[in-house]
């Protein structure tokens, strides 16, 4: 099963027969792409029966099997969530661009579980647990057209997009807001293609008018600065010497004066 969600597939099992009544998962994703490189952030919550199975897991997975998760059964467990989502992404890319992920690179894997983990596998409160996948462009975004994602079907998804890229078609996002200032902003829910499979696929083009920075052309602002810069200094340099030449003949005149 191809999801991101429910990182350990024997835990997914046990989620999926604990019954809907009292328990919630939840798995959000935001996604902000850069120029040379893009970060998706996961977070993942459970809570009820959810929250009591996913302790349990750990506990007899990672664990001693005594109905409470220490911090060493915690670290093991963080260490295989990395390692799960490595082998993942090795299988089948979540992102790709112009539909190819030749171009793109995993550069880091992060994930912190909730310290709120460490206890008694029965407690029902809540779990929030977030990872963070990294990745770097081989070249410019935008010298491509399109971006696609793999994610968890039905799951809530925001993606930033960096400022100058104008969005031209948009497919895979249900009850989709879309927010533009300086850069768009695109929020729903990943729509399911087949089981828990969901696929988004942006279409784009540059901006170039707002993508491109204020440069200064250094050779013409010279030529253009120096002339009058030498006009100013020639005319206080006139008038100065004028100055002092009425302050010369002034002070002869005066001494005349005074001599009389």
């Amino acid at each position: 099963m191809k999801c991101r969600m429910g990182i350990f597939a024997a835990l997914v099992l046990m989620l999926l027969t604990a019954g809907a009544g009292a328990a919630e998962t939840q798995w959000v994703n935001i996604i902000t792409i850069g120029e040379h490189d893009m970060t998706w952030d996961y977070t993942e919550s459970f809570s009820g029966n959810d929250s009591i199975m996913f302790r349990a897991y750990i506990d007899g997975e990672f664990g001693n099997n005594d109905s409470f998760v220490n911090a060493w059964e915690l670290l093991k467990a963080d260490k295989e969530i990395r390692n799960k989502f490595q082998s993942s992404i090795d299988k089948e890319f979540d992102v790709r661009i112009n539909n190819e992920s030749t171009g793109i690179q995993v550069i880091d894997i992060d994930s912190t579980l909730s310290p709120g983990i460490i206890g008694n596998i029965y407690s029902a409160d809540a779990v929030v647990n977030r990872y963070n996948v990294a990745y770097r462009w081989k070249d410019s975004i935008f010298n491509a057209s399109s971006i696609w994602f793999l994610g968890q079907a039905n799951s809530p998804v925001t993606i930033i997009l960096p400022p100058g890229m104008d969005v031209v078609n948009i497919s895979g996002i249900n009850n989709l807001t879309k927010k533009i200032n300086t850069h768009t902003e695109l929020a729903g829910f990943f729509s399911e293609v087949s089981g828990d499979r969901g696929e988004i696929t942006i279409n784009f083009i540059k901006n170039t008018t707002s993508h491109a920075e204020p440069q200064v052309n250094v050779t013409n602002a010279t030529g253009n600065v120096t002339q009058p810069v030498k006009k100013v200094a020639s005319t206080i340099r006139n008038v100065s010497i004028l100055a002092a030449g009425f302050v010369i003949i002034l002070l002869i005149y005066v001494f005349k004066v005074r001599k009389k």
